[in-house]
């Protein structure tokens, strides 16, 4: 029987994926309010939050809030603010909780993490459709098919062993330069009158205005 000497190398390979690090604290505080906010009116504290949003910004720019915590690299003291809000005085203390913790099997974390990421692909000024982000001023047009295909990409945070990952996929989305009326009109056409299948195609599909 013959032996051979195997021998072993590593090989880089490249993937989309992207280790998520934090390298700054994340600081905790907790809202509380007089009088108090129930937990399933979440959207009237959004609203009194955003009205208080100039003030807040001169603590704890940037700061995020989520459901009834505040998260903020910027640490500081309790924050009182008053607000005047649906012919109600609100008195709205910001409280310190805490840190942040950043390991992967934190839950709170990669909740705070996914809406932080959020937060930011928003400010690139791109046009969200779905989970998805496309650039539509670096489209490119297909005349002779009366189409435009904007480029874009779509992201996702997944967990492996001790690491954060952040997931970036390129995607493309095709744009019909028709409007509604001249693609129905075709299908129209093609179909013979047939208002079932003319149906068919258009139930689910996205209409765009300019």
């Amino acid at each position: 029987m013959e032996s051979s000497n195997v021998q072993s190398k590593v090989v880089p390979v490249r993937s989309n994926y992207f280790r998520f690090k934090c390298d700054t604290p994340i600081f905790k505080y907790k809202i509380n309010t007089e009088p108090q906010i129930p937990s399933n009116q979440i959207g009237l504290l959004m609203r009194i939050l955003s009205k208080l949003r100039s003030e807040l910004e001169k603590d704890l720019s940037p700061y995020q809030p989520f459901n009834f915590t505040i998260y903020s690299p910027q640490q500081h003291d309790e924050i009182v603010k008053e607000i005047d809000f649906d012919n109600v005085k609100y008195v709205v203390k910001i409280v310190p909780s805490g840190v942040l913790q950043m390991g992967p099997q934190e839950k709170e974390a990669m909740v705070f993490m996914g809406r932080f990421f959020k937060l930011l692909q928003q400010h690139l000024k791109l046009k969200q459709i779905g989970r998805k982000y496309f650039n539509d001023r670096a489209h490119e047009d297909f005349n002779q098919w009366q189409l435009t295909v904007w480029p874009g990409y779509q992201t996702s945070l997944n967990q492996y062993k001790n690491n954060i990952l952040i997931n970036v996929d390129s995607c493309f989305k095709v744009v019909r330069e028709t409007t509604v009326y001249q693609f129905i009109d075709s299908l129209m056409s093609r179909y013979n009158g047939n208002q079932e299948k003319v149906k068919e195609e258009i139930v689910g599909m996205t209409v765009m205005t300019k």
